[in-house]
């Protein structure tokens, strides 16, 4: 299992491996009327875009194709293109994703009340890392009303 952990840091959403390295950062670039995400990820750009009837859905794309794309209705994240692969989330307190009942990523919260919060995140060594950034954002930003919400 790896370990990360994933806080605020200069208004970016930033994930630091366990010895202190950056994975990749989520950015909210701030429109007058509502905010767009991307991924930065090795060096690249990967846009988060909502999609869906109440745009309650995400897909996450890079200049070419759309890479994963959640159907929250099913409670899943499916990797598009040649490998497809489905995994399961569950949101709540602990947010998880699964894959064939394997637990995959594990995602808690550590409220502060002086600072923002900072989350620790387990993760099998199997998991591409955005997938994580993915999960991280979809689970805490998007939607973090349908999980535990606040104590």
């Amino acid at each position: 299992m790896k370990k990360y952990t994933a806080q605020i840091i200069n208004k970016q959403f930033v994930l630091i491996s366990e010895d202190k390295k950056e994975i990749g950062r989520i950015v909210e670039m701030n429109k007058i009327f509502y905010s767009e995400y991307y991924i930065i990820f090795n060096s690249r750009s990967y846009d988060i875009k909502n999609v869906g009837f109440l745009k309650n859905d995400v897909e996450l794309s890079d200049a070419k194709r759309i890479i994963y794309f959640t159907d929250l209705q099913k409670e899943r994240i499916i990797k598009s293109g040649a490998d497809v692969r489905i995994y399961y989330f569950k949101l709540d307190k602990t947010n998880q994703l699964s894959e064939k009942g394997k637990l995959l990523i594990e995602i808690k919260e550590e409220k502060n009340k002086r600072k923002d919060s900072i989350y620790h995140i387990e993760v099998d060594d199997s998991v591409d890392d955005l997938l994580i950034l993915l999960f991280l954002h979809y689970s805490t930003k998007e939607f973090n009303y349908i999980g535990g919400g606040e104590d």
